[in-house]
């Protein structure tokens, strides 16, 4: 079931009645909450929902464990988590990928191994609901927040906005809003909205029409596509992943409003970035600071001297990689990002950035930044490191002239044209945001009603996917 299925949107509805008709009962509306995302987990599979439970009870008990007095320092807690965390991913990501790449080095040496095959889907939220037990268990262990109560930390692993794709709600921040002081109230209404209103043109309109009309068909087939296609492929993927997750991430805070919690920001216009630093403190804002505080850091952070500082670095950028997915491509991806951010550290540690520059250089790092992370793009979307060769070897063959001449040039300018003016466009959306805000609840159907009539009208045909539910 989807979140923008008709099926989900009267579920909805009538979940939202019935959880408000018990704001009097915050543990009965929490109970309620648990009961609807189990079911939302059981529409896809009944073994995700299965997996999801059982994984959330290994948790508890690992909560409970590690306040244990018989128990010997936290390091055999931090163990079995990673064990159970690393475990998961093996089996259900990444062991067909290792099974077939086995059997292929074993067969070339003259070894024939059948390895056993295991049909088994993804668990939706696998990553999501192993990071907020990462969270959760790392802060029991440092004494942050008490062990929660089993019903507590299943809502916490199971919470409906976020359960698919994020954002990464951190234990000590989510677990106090399960029991609110006072009975929930709903948070900015007009907020959540607007937010899920902006969703819907993201996913509908933005998302959806790159995909179908710039990006897909050159991506599966790179080998019949002009160079300068290629290109335009690569400018469009960039803003449709962009629309894609940050749309989704508009829809779940605006339901985690309606539903009285918060989830933290999750981007803040990343393609404004004037380097790769910044754009990881724009981009996937709670992954990123994941991998801050559960790996970077834990690797030793910047503790031991600048070499092993951008070593630890790397390796936090490559695991990036490894856990959006299987596949050389993605390794790549993440050691690109790995690899820029070294580079940008040692530039700053010998010629640091002053302050405030010239607005020529600050639109020249803008559109260097932005063409970097494309490039790393292309590892992200190409269907495997093969395709990704193509494409690169396609965009060598882009000519200087053609970039002026081709019938395909001015879409072309037209991307550049738009990351140069993306940051006058976010001003101008932060104002819109405002006024929409101030809108008094009778003003606010009407011109609500015309942007979701004029999404629908030009928007593409179908529901879209969430990228990142992939991961």
């Amino acid at each position: 079931m989807s979140f923008f299925s008709l099926d989900f949107s009267y579920y909805f509805v009538i979940f939202f009645l019935l959880y408000w008709l018990l704001r009097p009962y915050v543990a009965v509306q929490n109970y309620l909450l648990i009961a609807a995302s189990y079911l939302f987990v059981y529409s896809f599979s009944i073994g995700s929902a299965v997996i999801l439970f059982g994984y959330s009870i290994f948790i508890y008990l690992l909560g409970r464990l590690s306040t244990s007095n018989r128990l010997s320092g936290k390091k055999p807690v931090y163990i079995l988590l990673t064990a159970l965390v690393v475990s998961c991913f093996t089996l259900f990501k990444y062991y067909p990928f290792f099974r077939e790449g086995l059997q292929a080095k074993l067969a070339q040496i003259g070894l024939t191994v059948e390895m056993p095959v295991l049909d088994i889907l993804v668990p939706l939220g696998l990553s999501f609901y192993a990071f907020h037990s990462v969270s959760y268990v790392v802060s029991v262990c440092k004494e942050e927040i008490k062990p929660a109560s089993f019903p507590d930390l299943i809502l916490y692993l199971c919470f409906l906005p976020s359960i698919v794709a994020g954002p990464i709600n951190r234990a000590s921040v989510f677990l106090p809003q399960i029991h609110p002081q006072q009975p929930r109230e709903l948070l900015n209404v007009n907020r959540a909205i607007a937010l899920i209103a902006w969703a819907i043109a993201k996913l509908f309109l933005c998302s959806a029409f790159l995909a179908e009309n710039l990006v897909n068909g050159v991506f599966e087939s790179p080998d019949n596509a002009e160079p300068l296609q290629i290109l335009i492929a690569v400018y469009a993927y960039a803003w449709q992943i962009y629309f894609n997750f940050s749309g989704y991430t508009n829809l779940v805070t605006g339901l985690a409003l309606l539903l009285g919690f918060q989830v933290p920001k999750n981007f803040n216009s990343p393609y404004l970035s004037h380097n790769l630093q910044e754009f990881w403190k724009r981009w996937h804002i709670s992954l990123s600071e994941f991998i801050r505080d559960y790996i970077y850091i834990p690797l030793g952070g910047n503790k031991n001297g600048f070499m092993r500082k951008n070593a630890n670095l790397m390796a936090a950028m490559v695991i990036s990689g490894i856990w959006h997915g299987v596949g050389l491509n993605f390794i790549v991806w993440g050691a690109l990002h790995g690899l820029g951010l070294v580079l940008f550290n040692i530039k700053h540690k010998y010629r640091p950035a002053s302050a405030s520059g010239h607005i020529v250089s600050n639109l020249a790092a803008q559109l260097l930044t932005f063409h970097y992370v494309c490039f790393a793009w292309i590892f992200f979307r190409a269907s495997d490191f093969g395709s990704a060769g193509v494409i690169l070897h396609r965009l060598s063959e882009i000519s200087l002239s053609s970039l002026f001449l081709d019938c395909n040039a001015v879409l072309v300018w037209l991307f550049v044209l738009l990351v140069s003016i993306y940051p006058l466009w976010t001003k101008i959306k932060a104002s819109l945001v405002n006024m929409v805000e101030r809108l008094p609840w009778y003003a606010y159907p009407a011109p609500l009603i015309a942007f979701l009539t004029l999404v629908f009208i030009f928007a593409p045909a179908g529901v879209p996917g969430f990228i990142y539910a992939n991961f």
